[in-house]
């Protein structure tokens, strides 16, 4: 299979963005090093401000392995770049969107994407908080169950200036 066409195909599957993919957890046996104590889950009426920030979710699925970035703005607005491998060959997809809350239900709508034709504008991606702390985002879409973890600290508050 042409790894160009594997990336695009996996990727259409799961229309992520700008949250883009995540891997489902496997259980692994425990490891000896202590485990880092989970932060504790904020209530639904704190989500938009938990949610502020960059999150990474890591994906691996079929021949297609890799990672996306995405920060959730202050304005509404959000920004997300995923770095994908399949045969050897790499893509970068960068795709800007405006985001809502609505309950437990996160609503992100592509405003721009520098791959139309897997990320089309307009396309809206729904997604339901299964939990969120400022460390760990847990959510289902399409079926799945996804989890990013929070990358910065730092939350900002609109995208910069071109």
């Amino acid at each position: 299979m042409n790894p160009r066409f594997a990336i695009l195909t996996t990727l259409a599957l799961f229309a992520a963005a700008p949250t883009v993919i995540a891997e489902p957890a496997i259980p692994t046996a425990p490891k000896e090093a202590p485990k880092e104590t989970p932060a504790p889950p904020v209530k639904p009426e704190e989500y938009a401000k938990t949610l502020l920030g960059s999150w990474r979710s890591d994906m691996k699925e079929g021949p297609v392995t890799g990672h996306s970035i995405t920060t959730y703005l202050e304005d509404g607005k959000a920004t997300s770049t995923g770095n994908f491998e399949a045969g050897g060959q790499k893509i970068s997809v960068t795709a800007k969107a405006k985001w809502t809350l609505e309950k437990d239900k996160l609503i992100t709508e592509i405003t721009d994407s520098s791959m139309p034709e897997m990320m089309p504008v307009g396309t809206k991606i729904e997604q339901t908080i299964l939990s969120l702390s400022d460390k760990e985002f847990r959510y289902t879409q399409s079926g799945k169950e996804l989890t990013e973890k929070r990358v910065k600290d730092e939350k900002p508050k609109a995208v910069p200036a071109k």
